[in-house]
């Protein structure tokens, strides 16, 4: 019998709602005896106030450090010794705490981080050592050319609006944050409002809804912030010269955002463009040239606006060779659009990672919270893969003639410095 990815995955979440009005939203898989949380907040980068960069992330790194009832070697302990693996990170528009864990554990590492999320207190002392280590992250960014080009890249579209910033802020704007600053953000934003509970595993339901209704049915509703949309900046061309051995090229025109009735058209077009060993780019720069180690194409969607990106690392010599390169094959893009073949292998490739993630329980976790709070529901795998399958030629064709013109697109290209 032929199993398709809805009946193999089971992904049938559970929509809870707790007495503050928070979303909990649980995936039963019962073969598995672990389990994956994840509590969502919906505030990232772009929602810090004007010279506060990097302050969501400051938020979500020292939350982990003491709450009013335990202390960070505590939390730790109380995490680890229960075999848990906790985890948080930020982005533009989210910050997510999330936990893998064994189901019998469940409930007291919900519990721990419940606490991590509610209860941290933000001392002077603890905001000063967090700040000492995010400068050395901010650090080992700037040394990572394929970080920090697309950092550049995006001032080059976003601006001064704040989806131009890093995620972790600035070495400057990190060494003015203070601790009333970070609670300020805390208070502001992680409140019932603009949160979401996801739990994907072997969990019962009922006993998942209590544990939070107990840590998080008393939090207020708060006020979710209207986020101003940016202001995209012409097309333009930034060279940057730095002390490295190898240059790094990087294309990226503006797109629309989460809700553009187009973005699987955008999708697939961007895979047959540079996702994969068979895709344009990785044929002609790499495979046929030989002129880059690591070349791709990615789509990045935020809620009102978004970025298609091409970058490829490359010998200084080959820059003009690999820039020249990119622009044929955007112009290819535009005027004919992609084959039939094409179209059917980055449908079946896109289709497959889709399948692939219901098979891990922290993507499974991810889609409930990420889907929550981009539309307000789970995702459905299965209106993914009709819409995929949905996406005509002529679909893409007309993406890419809108999209795929050269003269469109912001360039930035680093290349080694020659000064020691």
């Amino acid at each position: 019998m032929k199993r398709t990815a809805e009946s193999h995955s089971g992904y049938k979440p559970e929509m809870l709602t707790l007495s503050n009005g928070i979303p909990v939203l649980v995936d039963v898989v019962p073969s598995v005896e672990s389990c994956a949380i994840g509590v969502w907040i919906n505030a990232g980068t772009r929602d810090e106030g004007r010279g506060k960069a990097g302050v969501a992330h400051l938020v979500e790194h020292t939350s982990f450090r003491r709450t009013a009832t335990r202390t960070m070697s505590k939390i730790s302990k109380d995490f680890e010794n229960a075999g848990a693996y906790a985890n948080a990170y930020t982005t533009k528009e989210e910050t997510c705490y999330e936990v893998r864990t064994l189901s019998d554990a469940f409930g007291r590492v919900f519990d721990t981080l419940a606490d991590v999320v509610t209860g941290p207190v933000f001392s002077e002392g603890d905001i000063d050592r967090e700040r000492s280590i995010i400068i050395e992250e901010i650090k080992s960014y700037e040394d990572e050319a394929e970080e920090f080009i697309f950092d550049a890249g995006e001032a080059q579209i976003f601006g001064n609006h704040p989806l131009a910033v890093p995620i972790v802020g600035t070495v400057e704007s990190v060494r003015t944050l203070t601790a009333a600053d970070v609670r300020a953000f805390h208070q502001r934003y992680y409140h019932a409002q603009g949160m979401v509970i996801t739990v994907s595993g072997n969990v019962e339901p009922s006993a998942v809804l209590q544990r939070a209704e107990r840590h998080f049915g008393s939090l207020p509703k708060g006020k979710q912030p209207v986020r101003r949309k940016p202001m995209i900046l012409e097309p333009t061309s930034l060279v940057l010269p730095r002390q490295l051995q190898q240059a790094h090229v990087l294309w990226q025109v503006p797109t629309p955002g989460q809700s553009w009735e187009d973005r699987y058209a955008l999708l697939l077009l961007s895979t047959v463009l540079g996702d994969g060993m068979t895709s344009r780019l990785n044929v002609r720069i790499r495979e046929r040239r030989g002129l880059a180690y690591t070349v791709y194409s990615s789509v990045q969607l935020f809620t009102d606006c978004g970025t298609m990106a091409i970058y490829a690392g490359v010998e200084d010599s080959n820059v003009a060779t690999v820039h020249a390169l990119i622009r044929r094959e955007l112009s290819e893009l535009a005027l004919h659009g992609v084959t039939a073949a094409e179209l059917a292998r980055a449908r079946r490739q896109v289709h497959a990672s889709k399948v692939m993630a219901l098979e891990s329980l922290t993507a499974r976790m991810s889609m409930l919270g990420k889907g929550w709070l981009e539309e307000r529901r789970p995702e459905d795998p299965r209106d993914v893969f009709q819409r995929l399958e949905a996406v005509s030629r002529q679909d893409v064709q007309r993406i890419a003639t809108e999209l795929c013109n050269p003269e469109a697109w912001s360039t930035c290209t680093i290349v080694p410095s020659t000064n020691e």
